[in-house]
């Protein structure tokens, strides 16, 4: 637009206009115009889902002989990448410095909750950690959202995981112990998995907005923290991650008929369609992530090396696009676990991984 406004002004400025005392207005206004459409060419980008991300291990991409993702995120449409593991490599850092040189935003999502309270701790204060059932303090998982104590350390925690994991994009994650269970103390008795984990985000994201004003700390809504908090309220700065664990990936999640053999808490495709929905009147849409699986070699090999072949359903994940965008979601990402050298090797073909980047890229929410 500015280009054709500028091509119909620029044949009536009269050069007796350029010769007045204040010439330099009408040049500046003229330079403003062209930097603006250069800006607006350069920056522009119409896909409908704002982040397009994967989520690999260190393995999956230090052979960048073999895969080199740094080259397919961009020539797909991929502009997010999380790396897990080894993350105090030299190599790494690198690896990192990289991608964010190449355009792409660089973060850290994995389990958190025992860098915050580790674990050592427990001998002397076992009251920072989770009461089971029986009524016993075990450091086996989560700690206690009710010590206030506790909630200081982790709190005290926050600067050194910040500093170690510094993202690109300002978004964090320090997701609770993967699959650990709550507290049950009579403090904590009443809140569910996501209630809890939400109180301890809401500490956490008071610690890094005084690191990063900027910051955002994801809520991870995955396996027993899946159903919408109910109690807690987010403070500014949470925002949504979703992923369906226990969901098909060969049936489209709008199929609400569909229930995986691999889940134990008899959720199916209706249930996370619900659960998703309640999480989003809690959770603004406009900043929530879906966390999906489509590309999960670990999954589908049952995190047991070597790693079996994928399926990529392609109809299935275009499906579900079309199902997250009708709910407002505009960011995605996907594991892509053990899609490494190995896999290359053995099976060759990986193009599913350009066919996810450019299905997110060419989305047009339609």
């Amino acid at each position: 637009m500015i280009p054709i406004l500028l091509a119909i002004c620029l044949p009536y400025i009269s050069p007796l206009m350029l010769n007045r005392r204040r010439p330099s207005f009408v040049i500046l206004l003229l330079s403003g115009l062209l930097l603006a459409s250069c800006g607006a060419s350069k920056s522009s980008d119409s896909s409908f889902f704002r982040m397009r991300g994967v989520v690999v291990a260190w393995d999956d991409v230090k052979d960048s002989a073999s895969i080199d993702w740094i080259r397919i995120m961009k020539e797909s449409g991929l502009n997010t990448i999380s790396v897990f593991g080894n993350e105090d490599s030299e190599d790494y850092s690198a690896f990192k410095e990289k991608c964010i040189s190449e355009g792409i935003d660089f973060e850290y999502e994995d389990h958190a909750m025992s860098s915050l309270l580790p674990r050592e701790l427990f001998a002397a204060h076992p009251e920072y950690f989770r009461m089971d059932e029986n009524g016993n303090r075990v450091a086996d998982g989560n700690g206690c959202p009710s010590s206030k104590e506790g909630l200081e350390i982790i709190m005290g925690n926050v600067a050194g995981f910040a500093k170690k994991r510094a993202p690109s994009n300002h978004k964090y994650y320090a997701w609770l112990f993967d699959g650990g269970d709550i507290c049950h103390c009579p403090e904590c008795k009443g809140m569910g998995t996501s209630d809890q984990g939400l109180l301890f985000e809401n500490h956490i994201i008071r610690a890094l907005k005084k690191i990063d004003p900027e910051a955002q700390l994801a809520h991870l809504a995955y396996h027993n923290s899946t159903e919408a908090p109910k109690i807690v309220k987010p403070e500014e700065g949470i925002f949504l991650e979703f992923a369906p664990f226990f969901r098909r990936w060969d049936r489209p999640l709008c199929d609400t008929t569909a229930v995986s053999d691999r889940t134990h808490y008899g959720w199916g495709h209706k249930d996370y369609l619900r659960m998703l929905k309640e999480n989003l009147a809690v959770f603004p849409a406009e900043t929530a992530q879906v966390l999906e699986y489509w590309l999960d070699v670990s999954l589908v090999s049952d995190w047991k090396k070597p790693q079996k072949e994928l399926t990529f359903h392609k109809d299935v994940f275009e499906q579900d696009l079309k199902t997250y965008a009708e709910l407002g979601i505009r960011n995605i990402t996907c594991y892509g676990a053990w899609l490494d050298a190995y896999y290359v090797r053995t099976y060759g073909d990986i193009s599913f991984v350009s066919e996810y980047g450019e299905g997110l890229r060419d989305f047009t929410g339609k």
